[in-house]
């Protein structure tokens, strides 16, 4: 089997996933992204881009597709929610000549391929946004030809159904108490801008989610690159006896592994949850080996694919350490139920964030958690979804 052709697509701004990103507010934030809403970001220090992500957020953001065809008439498919015409761009005039006339089961060297090739200007973002839309719908390819489900190419079930953690909306808490989730995480609305006061609302707002949730589920904290040490510590001083899991990425990625160790042993109880915002394995490597997190959250999506998340749980998995995937996807859940150091995964909500639904309109069967788990049927080939064509944009270079 050789592979053929490569079909790129932008995504139509009514689906549910792309308009989160043009909106510029995270699909997860489940709050019908209303104008107003305050999440804490690296921007906030600036007045004028601190209220909404669109005023500063570009393209880079926006989601993509890719088909990849072969003689065999067989073909794999991704949607990636990052990476948009960027890394179209990089696919078509870059990593297509790695992969017409190649044997798809090559998945190892395809990706090795990408990699070197754009070390001169590569090693994270837009790049490796491309790179994971080559290599998960590699994976869809050849579990396909296969006729097996994509976790059982990885190496089979470690888990029957996945329990989920939901990202929420703060004023939704209720919601989603009592529906089956282990717990649940929010986006901080106020960061080390703030300061004293802002750490004050943030405890409220932590106490409030405790009172709403009662004792038995977990809260994380998403602090998006938006607080400090100062603003850190202060915080989880005041918080401790609301029982909060993690805080996630508190401090701003790509410099911050000894500050982020130091951080470590300075929370408590807190754990610290890290990564949604790395790119490349090497990074990663960083993190783990300095015991720079609790927590270890590669964004398949952003950081290359199955085939870089894999080595970084292979990395992470000497020190016991979970491998917790950041967002909600078909390619997150197949790649967690075939790894043994991922007890659970993140579902998103979207909307109006009380209700269950997938992150993209443009994939079709994208499973739901029922009960707050997630089940993968076994008798679907592949990431066993497609593509919704009526939201696809064809690519023109």
């Amino acid at each position: 089997m050789k592979i053929t052709g490569i079909k790129l697509y932008t995504i139509s701004s009514g689906d549910t996933g792309a308009r989160g990103a043009s909106m510029g507010e995270s699909q997860y934030w489940g709050g019908g992204w209303q104008a107003q809403t305050l999440i804490a970001n690296p921007m906030s220090v600036y007045p004028e881009y601190s209220k909404v992500r669109s005023s500063w957020m570009g393209p880079g953001q926006d989601p993509f597709a890719i088909e990849i065809e072969t003689d065999k008439g067989i073909t794999g498919q991704c949607v990636n929610y990052g990476g948009g015409a960027f890394a179209c761009a990089v696919i078509e005039n870059h990593f297509k000549r790695f992969l017409i006339g190649q044997d798809p089961f090559n998945i190892e060297m395809i990706w090795d391929q990408m990699n070197r090739s754009t070390l001169p200007y590569g090693l994270g973002g837009i790049t490796n946004m491309a790179m994971a839309g080559v290599d998960l719908a590699l994976y869809d390819l050849v579990s396909k030809y296969l006729n097996i489900p994509v976790y059982k190419f990885l190496g089979g079930k470690t888990k029957n159904s996945i329990p989920c953690y939901a990202t929420i909306h703060p004023d939704n808490a209720s919601y989603w108490k009592n529906r089956g989730f282990m717990g649940v995480k929010i986006a901080a609305p106020w960061g080390a801008e703030s300061g004293l006061d802002g750490v004050k609302k943030m405890e409220k707002l932590i106490a409030n989610l405790r009172s709403d949730l009662g004792d038995n589920m977990e809260i994380m904290i998403d602090c998006y690159l938006s607080w400090d040490i100062e603003f850190t510590t202060r915080l989880a001083q005041r918080v401790q006896d609301y029982d909060v899991k993690w805080f996630e990425d508190p401090l701003q990625n790509g410099w911050a592994t000894k500050q982020n160790a130091y951080l470590r042993d300075q929370l408590g109880a807190i754990q610290l949850a890290t990564g949604n915002l790395e790119y490349h394995y090497k990074a990663f490597h960083d993190i783990i080996s300095n015991g720079a997190t609790d927590i270890i959250q590669p964004e398949i999506q952003w950081a290359g694919g199955i085939t870089a998340v894999r080595r970084i749980a292979a990395m992470a998995k000497p020190y016991d350490m979970q491998v917790i995937p950041h967002g909600a996807s078909v390619y997150n859940y197949h790649f967690v139920m075939s790894n043994t150091n991922s007890a659970y995964a993140e579902f998103l909500t979207t909307g109006e964030g009380k209700e269950l639904h997938p992150i993209f309109d443009t994939i079709i069967g994208e499973p739901l958690p029922v009960n707050g788990h997630i089940t993968l049927d076994e008798t679907k080939p592949g990431f066993g979804v497609e593509l919704n064509r009526e939201k696809l944009i064809p690519y023109n270079d």
